[in-house]
């Protein structure tokens, strides 16, 4: 289930209003970089998670922040275990570098520090599954295959973090209790009440025969109990109580 942007910015003490629009260096120098390092975040604003376990339109509602691009620290699973080649098959798919990397050098660096790879996301089994729209650039630190650390058994580069989204305009996460609101919003009282067919009109409860004199109608029904009486039984003070100070 999807959560409201004001729910995380209450859940992760996040200012009214904040925005989440890192640049590629940003990303690198304060977010992985430090991930590599077991260093704290700005924002812990990042989830941890196998993202190769999951189809992409599944991912958005295990971001912690985000409605059109999501970002997770992921383990780089490789195809073979004392290999580099990391391993892309994900969900029911696979995803696929596309283009060349981008070596991403921020100011006052002299080599670049990480790399910048975009990937497809298609649908189905290799090689001929379905191209979609989603679409992922993952990080990695430069050099990191060069870079054990001190227990030889991790690598600074056993962690990347990816940003995703959806090239398609207009595809956005709409939290699941935002959906039923919407959809509440155009029912009535009256949607939930069967008509009648107007064929059976003359055949139950009205009198048709004409020597009968004027057609009789059925007896009223009650009238129905609107759903919405219970504002009647609010108190004022109980109302404005329950807001609390601004």
């Amino acid at each position: 289930m999807g959560r409201r942007i004001g729910d995380a910015e209450a859940e992760l003490n996040l200012p009214p209003g904040f925005r989440f629009h890192p640049t590629d260096e940003e990303l690198l120098v304060h977010y992985l970089c430090r991930r590599a390092s077991h260093q704290l975040l700005p924002v812990p604003i990042i989830a941890e998670l196998d993202l190769y376990k999951y189809n992409p339109w599944d991912l958005p509602d295990k971001a912690l922040f985000g409605t059109r691009e999501w970002y997770f620290f992921t383990p780089r699973d490789r195809k073979y275990p004392n290999g580099s080649r990391p391993n892309r098959a994900a969900g029911r798919g696979y995803w696929k570098a596309t283009g060349a990397d981008k070596p991403v050098t921020p100011a006052g660096y002299s080599r670049p520090i990480g790399i910048k790879k975009a990937l497809v996301f298609y649908d189905g089994k290799p090689p001929k599954g379905a191209k979609t729209d989603w679409i992922m650039h993952e990080y990695r630190l430069a050099d990191a295959n060069r870079s054990a650390r001190r227990n030889g058994s991790l690598r600074l580069d056993d962690w990347v973090l990816c940003r995703l989204y959806n090239k398609k305009k207009g595809w956005e996460r709409i939290p699941k209790e935002e959906t039923d609101l919407t959809e509440d919003s155009f029912r009535t009282p009256e949607s939930d009440i069967e008509l009648p067919d107007l064929d059976d009109l003359g055949h139950e409860g009205v009198d048709m025969n004409p020597s009968s004199g004027a057609a009789q109608l059925p007896p009223a029904a009650p009238a129905i109990k609107e759903e919405y009486d219970w504002y009647s039984d609010l108190n004022l003070e109980d109302l404005q109580n329950s807001f609390g100070p601004f």
